[in-house]
Parts: C-alpha cells; structure tokens; sequence
C-alpha cells in the first residue's frame, strides 16, 4: 500500500471510492466518480457507500459495483474485500472505519488517496507533500481564503476538493444523480425542512409564516422527506414537520417516493426550499430552482456552485434561525418568476 501522486493509471485498472452515506455526500462524490472514470478509464469503478444511499448506488451509472459499506454488519462487509484489491483507493471519510477498509482495499500493491491508516494498522498513512497532500490535511475546508492557501482549487466547494484531492484537473462537472420520472402531480414548492444537525434548523415558526404567505400567493405546498417513522433515526425536526402538516396548508408527501423517485418529483416542482440537507443536493441535480438556507461559513463547503441555488445565509455571528421570513418569501417569489 502506498500514496497516490497523480499520473494516469495503466490500462484496466480497478478503483474503489469510499465515502459517507448521507444523501448529500453521495451527490458531492458523483463529480468525483465522473472525473474518475473519464480520466482513467477505469476497467472497474466501485462504490462503497452505506444503506442509506445504496439504493441510488446501486442505480447510478457511475459506477460498477456498489457496496452499502456503512450501516451494514462488519462480517458482511468483510465479505465484501473480495471485490479488491484495488489499483487506487479514494477514501473521502475520516471516520476510523473508513480509513482501515480503504487500506484493506488497497491491499499490499495498491495506492490510496484521502484518509488512511498506516502500514500494519499503526498510525495514519502519511500524506504527500503536494497540492493534493497539503489540501486533505488542511482542518479548516471553510474558511474565506481556502482558495488562496490553496492554489489547485477554483471555489470552495466540497465537490471539487474531492477531486483535486485526487489529483483531477480540469472543470469539475455537476451532480449526476439517478432519476425516476414521478407520475403524481406535485406541488408549485416543495419543502425540506429537516436536517442532520439541530443548528440546520429553522424556527417552525418561520415555516408557518412562510407557508401562510406562499399560500395567499396561490401557492400549492407540499413537504417531501423520510417517512415519519424513519426521520428520527438520522434526522432532527420529525416533530415542526408534523406541526407544518398540521396547519392544512402543506401536501404531506414524506417516504411517497423511493429515491430515485424524489430526484423525479423535485424535477417536476416549481421551486424547492430547503435546509443544507440531502433534498437541496437531489434538487440541484433535477435543475429546479432551489432556495437553501445554509449556516454562516458551511455554504462556502457545501453550497454547490450551480446556477439554480439560491444561498441564504445568517450575518456572520447569527444562526440559521435568524433568517428572517421576508427573505426568504422573496427569495421563492423570484424563483417562481414573480
């Protein structure tokens, strides 16, 4: 096992890619995985995910193989090292877990981009002292001037520092997502108000109120998610959600699609607002205009730089819960064309 420099891979190579299975960090591999396979061309691509997403993975065209590394049990995904080793392994996690299968992976031949333990499981693998090298031990992905302490990056953005970590060059492509056309009417505006982190949120209250001005607009609303009796297992906010369909005015479409059907369904919205969740990624992807409410700081990490985002942050030293009503109301009144 060694460190990844650059250079084209021999022919028929096999690569691996390891990363989180949250929803977002699936879309934000998938510039990765593209790049991967138009640069190299790679005989095997495969992807070890989790079960969140594998669903999505294992439909995605991207790859040839998908594996729902995380969530799955640690004898399954012992089996699963029978797919390698792996000419190059791209691991974009720093969990524990992740660092240890990217080296199992790897095998004793082959290279290993990203996070990784060292030789005999001691330590960590040491980066290279490179572009590439110095951007995964940089700490610090959000702050203003990444771009300048890092010259090889052409924005902020997750996606790309994925890619560059991997020493792809040229222009980093948008998200590509596994879709299913939704046969079901969908509502003008769909929302996601849910998130991973409580300080995502944003007061129900505001929900309400923008709700109530969207309807007397002539809006139909509808709110799109987990179903109800998964939301509390990666999600926070189950319960404002309840709240917003209690007051008549939102469509409770939460767990009506599988995932390749919620791309689908926010493709066929008029706008879609939503928290730094995995449905503003899924949005994106569709095309769909998308207002996102993002925290100070984290929008430069996790906004993509697409031109169908709207991003609405906080001043500097306010949380998400600052964002005031009107703001956001007219943020999805200029996207709906009004």
């Amino acid at each position: 096992m060694h460190r990844y420099t650059g250079g084209r891979l021999r022919e028929g190579s096999r690569i691996a890619v390891v990363s989180n299975d949250a929803l977002g960090n699936f879309a934000a591999v998938t510039p990765l995985l593209q790049m991967l396979r138009t640069t190299h061309r790679p005989a095997v691509l495969d992807y070890f995910g989790g079960s969140r997403i594998h669903e999505l993975a294992s439909a995605s065209d991207l790859v040839d193989g998908a594996f729902p590394l995380h969530g799955a049990a640690p004898e399954e995904s012992v089996r699963w090292l029978s797919a390698g080793p792996y000419d190059l392994v791209v691991n974009v996690e720093q969990t524990a877990w992740s660092k240890s299968y990217a080296a199992l992976l790897a095998g004793s031949s082959g290279a290993v981009c990203g996070p990784c333990v060292g030789p005999g499981g001691r330590g960590e693998l040491e980066f290279p002292d490179d572009d590439a090298g110095r951007l995964w031990l940089d700490k610090r992905w959000i702050v203003e001037d990444l771009r300048e302490k890092h010259p090889v990056l052409d924005s902020g953005f997750i996606g790309e520092i994925f890619c560059r970590g991997a020493y792809l060059s040229g222009p980093v492509p948008g998200y590509r997502i596994p879709s299913v056309p939704c046969e079901r009417d969908v509502p003008d505006v769909l929302l996601a108000t849910a998130a991973s982190l409580p300080e995502k949120l944003w007061p129900i209250e505001r929900w309400i109120a923008s709700v109530e001005t969207l309807h007397l607009q002539g809006c139909s609303i509808g709110l799109i998610g987990a179903k109800p009796s998964d939301q509390g297992k990666f999600w926070k906010g189950a319960e404002d959600e309840n709240r917003l369909v209690a007051t008549g005015r939102v469509e409770d479409l939460r767990g009506a699609f599988r995932l390749p059907e919620v791309v689908g369904a926010l493709g066929k919205a008029r706008v879609v607002l939503t928290l730094d969740n995995g449905i503003l990624h899924f949005a994106v992807a569709s095309g769909t205009p998308t207002v996102g409410l993002f925290r100070y700081g984290i929008h430069r990490l996790w906004a993509p730089p697409a031109s169908n985002l709207t991003v609405l942050v906080p001043a500097p030293d306010e949380a998400v819960a600052a964002i005031p009503v009107a703001r956001v109301v007219a943020a999805v009144a200029t996207a709906l064309g009004n």
